[in-house]
């Protein structure tokens, strides 16, 4: 997003603003139609389904990976970012690496 700081005394208007769901948004908004990810979900708050959390963002995670439907487009998606982003984390990394590509 650009954001940019209008002194005192400027008149201006906002125009438009527009928002767009991240990835995790996304994984949220569809785990509502699957019913195995709805049914774990329901286990989870009863304490059945071991290994499993909900997350402070309302994602379902099984050892610190989020559970994600089965959908191409989404995975798709997922991949990506995750393979045209410059810059990354390795698994069970702590450090952000810029790749020299």
């Amino acid at each position: 997003m650009e954001l940019n700081v209008i002194p005192p005394g400027t008149k201006s208007m906002l125009y438009a603003m527009e928002a767009w769901p991240t990835l995790i948004g996304e994984i949220r908004v569809a785990r509502a139609t699957d019913p195995h990810l709805e049914w774990i979900r329901e286990e989870i708050l009863v304490r059945k389904a071991l290994g499993f959390v909900i997350s402070g963002d309302d994602t379902i995670r099984v050892h610190n990976r989020v559970c994600v439907l089965a959908m191409e487009e989404l995975k798709k998606k997922i991949l990506d970012e995750g393979h045209n982003t410059p810059h990354s984390v390795p698994p069970r990394g702590n450090k952000l690496c810029k790749d020299l590509k």
